[in-house]
Parts: C-alpha cells; structure tokens; sequence
C-alpha cells in the first residue's frame, strides 16, 4: 500500500503540473549599445556582408531629387515638416483621384525624421517616410469629422490640410474650419489620409466610420518623391513654415 500510495501522489502531481499555464515573469527592456566589432569572432564576416550590400543601397538613397528652401521639422500643435507632409498629399492625392479632395490628414508619428535645408535624396525622403503606408481616400459627415477634429486636439495636432483648427492647451477643440467656412454637420467630405489611419489607428478612431473607402495602392513615400520631382522639374524648391492651421489658446 505504500508504494501505490507514492505512485498515486506522483501521478496526481505530474497531473496537476501538466494543467498549469505558462505566465510572463518579467519582460525587460533598453538600449543596446553597438560596440566596435574588430576582434570579434565573424567581424570579418559581417563586414563582408555590409559591404557587399552598401553600394546597392547608396545607389537606391543617394540620388537627388530636388533641395529643401528651409530645414523641414517636427513638432507640435503644427510645423514645417507636418505641413509640407499634409499639403504634399492633399496635392498628390487630389492629382490622383477623380473627386474633389478637401482635407488631407497624416499623423506626426509616422513621420521619423527631419529634412534639412538643401540637397533631398531619395535616402532622405525614405528616412522620414519609413512605413509602407498606402494612399486612402474616405468620406465623413460634418459630425464626423468635428469628433476628429476633437480627436486631433486631444493628441496635440497632427499634420492636416485643408483645414485650420484652434485648440487649448489641454486638448479641448474650440474651433474648426474647412477652407475657411464652419463644418456643416449633414455635409460630407472627403479626406485623404493613409490606410493605416484609415483603420481607426493613432486614437484618430473616427476615421474607421468612414464611407467609400478607396485604399490606393500609392505608397505615402512613392508620392511624397513624386511631389519633389514635380516642385524640381517647374523650377522650386520643397519649402513649409508654420502658418497658423492649428493654433493654441491661451
């Protein structure tokens, strides 16, 4: 009896330890710094491998596209960098599309970098516009898109075109307009804007209400370059200031 109540406890044991589920313990994160690779094993490897790959990669980025008449930056509620990004998709997007086009929005975090003034390569327009995101044309109503506009307060602003928002300091929307007239809520309009905050993402979540969604297969990157092309060939350089499109009261 000993030895089948031992076999018995190890069973129910085994049993119990079968039945339980894996749980995250702790999850760590942080920088790692990339240190000199001289002497380690397979730096000659490594090196290899980069080198073979360089040259096809600076032929990609290094051809110039057109120069920059000022340093192109991020911040918020607006600025250089969020308007030239608005405005050049609320152009590209109206040269791509057989309805009128009224605002164009892209959200600040999907831009990653600066551009600085003068020469822009295609290795600089890549930087900023990393992502593989893709033109997307959608309609709102005018209640929809003042809870939007709530929305894009609440965050800070984002980078937006065709119209001019005033906000407060802690996120509240107090005014907003569309081509300078008040947001007629029974109208419609239609919005340029990428696929992926089409989607409701970036806590613009209004933008997932939207009708007559067309998601292009235009890359944001691909018509930002062919905005370049275009300012290069008619004799201008890219330039953006900051122009009161969303204001902050005080």
């Amino acid at each position: 009896m000993k030895h089948s109540y031992l076999v018995i406890t190890l069973l129910a044991a085994a049993l119990c330890s079968c039945t339980q589920k894996e749980q995250t313990l702790r999850i760590e994160a942080g920088n790692i710094k990339v240190t000199a690779i001289e002497n380690k094993s397979g730096a000659a490897e490594v090196r290899a491998i980069l080198e073979r790959n360089k040259a096809y990669v600076d032929s990609i980025k290094s051809p110039v596209l057109g120069e920059a008449a000022v340093a192109l930056e991020k911040y918020i509620p607006e600025s250089p960098l969020m308007n030239f990004a608005a405005d050049a998709l609320m152009e590209m997007a109206q040269l791509h599309s057989e309805q009128k086009i009224d605002i164009a929005i892209t959200n600040k975090g999907g831009l990653r970098s600066n551009i600085a003034a003068g020469t822009v390569t295609f290795g600089d327009v890549y930087n900023v516009f990393t992502f593989e995101n893709r033109l997307a044309l959608l309609t709102l109503t005018g209640e929809q898109l003042t809870l939007l506009c709530k929305e894009i307060a609440k965050v800070g602003g984002e980078a937006i075109s065709g119209m001019r928002l005033e906000i407060t300091k802690e996120g509240k929307l107090v005014d907003a307009t569309v081509n300078g007239k008040a947001i007629e809520p029974q109208a419609t309009y239609r919005i340029a804007t990428l696929d992926y905050l089409a989607q409701g993402n970036d806590n613009l979540t209004t933008l997932a209400q939207g009708t007559d969604l067309e998601v292009t297969k235009l890359l944001l990157r691909d018509l930002m370059v062919e905005y370049i092309k275009k300012e290069t060939a008619n004799g201008r350089k890219i330039s953006a200031a900051c122009d009161g499109r969303i204001t902050v009261k005080e």
